[in-house]
């Protein structure tokens, strides 16, 4: 299996997210809903080793079950299905709308035919937040919608109609995860934590001025939308790489905060990998920016890359996010 934790001489210090991690109450039904559905692929299964456990902050009576899969053909933006047994649990972000902040709230897929594909996911029992929106993105034209599935899981679905998409030819139904978003408290201290201690790139922003009337994609009630600002701000570990994340501000609507849970075992969009080049160096520049770690480096066998260092932070917003270095 190809996967992007490799670096050359000429690669930046981190890439884009490796994996996304979903903690889930039925890891079967969510095997089925990737490879039947989606059309990807199941790489392997395994139980978790106990670093892990230590890394998580969990029990030894929890037992995990593990499962990754890929969109066949790319070598980022996978999906690592966690199902943690032996403890209790709650979703991160139950009964939640965009407004509420706290943990991730969704990852976004491509898919190259919005209309079907909606029915589709429909028939399979999920929900969407709001019914497809076609709008214009800066310079991008696309239709999205946000569908919700078990377990408060949000995936953002959107078809590109231009410009031409890149690096996308192999997709079937849809594609691997490029994006996510987080809804944050404080735009301004979301911006020094990616950009001044992470050292991330801006990639897009937008004052998120001039909402129009009416049928919106994020669910804001359409007699209200035109009064709502949400500023947004994308950022990446390298701006030429995908595995983007996405933090938006709702500057009118205020909602509860669930960055308490969102952390293992809970349920959800649970946490990021992101390959970094130098586990040791990078963990010591973000410390020397003022940034506490969440968890130390350890080095844990993740299958199927083999022996990883691991170390962890979290955003002012509670969002986990794991950096992995290969050990050749």
């Amino acid at each position: 299996m190809k996967h992007n934790l490799k670096f050359s001489a000429n690669d930046p210090e981190i890439k884009g997210f490796q994996e996304v991690l979903f903690s889930v109450s039925n890891i079967e039904r969510y095997i089925d809903f990737f490879t039947r559905v989606c059309g990807w692929v199941l790489v392997g299964r395994n139980k978790s080793v106990h670093t892990l456990k230590k890394l998580w902050a969990l029990g030894d009576s929890v037992q995990i079950e593990e499962a990754l899969l890929q969109n066949e053909g790319d070598h980022e933006g996978f999906v690592r299905l966690v199902q943690f047994n032996n403890v209790k649990q709650r979703q991160i972000r139950s009964a939640t709308h965009i407004w509420d902040t706290g943990g991730i709230f969704d990852v976004n897929m491509r898919t190259p035919d919005m209309d079907n594909w909606y029915r589709e996911l429909q028939d399979e029992g999920w929900n969407g937040i709001s019914e497809p929106k076609r709008y214009v993105f800066g310079i991008y034209d696309v239709s999205e919608v946000l569908m919700k599935g078990p377990d408060g899981i949000v995936i953002a679905f959107m078809q590109r109609y231009a410009p031409p998409l890149k690096d996308f030819d192999h997709m079937k139904k849809t594609s691997r995860i490029f994006n996510s978003s987080v809804t944050v408290r404080d735009m301004k201290e979301s911006y020094d934590f990616y950009i001044n201690k992470l050292g991330f790139q801006m990639f897009f922003q937008t004052p998120g001025l001039d909402r129009e009337t009416g049928h919106n994609v994020i669910g804001i009630p359409p007699n209200i939308n035109q009064d709502i600002t949400v500023p947004i701000d994308i950022v990446r570990p390298d701006k030429d790489n995908f595995g983007s994340i996405e933090y938006i501000h709702t500057n009118e609507l205020k909602g509860m905060d669930c960055a308490e849970f969102a952390k293992p075992p809970n349920l959800g969009i649970l946490m990021y990998r992101f390959p970094v080049k130098d586990a040791e160096a990078y963990a010591t520049k973000l410390k020397e920016r003022g940034l506490k770690l969440n968890s130390e480096i350890q080095i844990a066998n993740v299958p199927p890359y083999g022996d990883l260092k691991i170390f962890s932070v979290l955003s002012p917003d509670g969002v986990w996010i794991e950096f992995v270095q290969l050990i050749d």
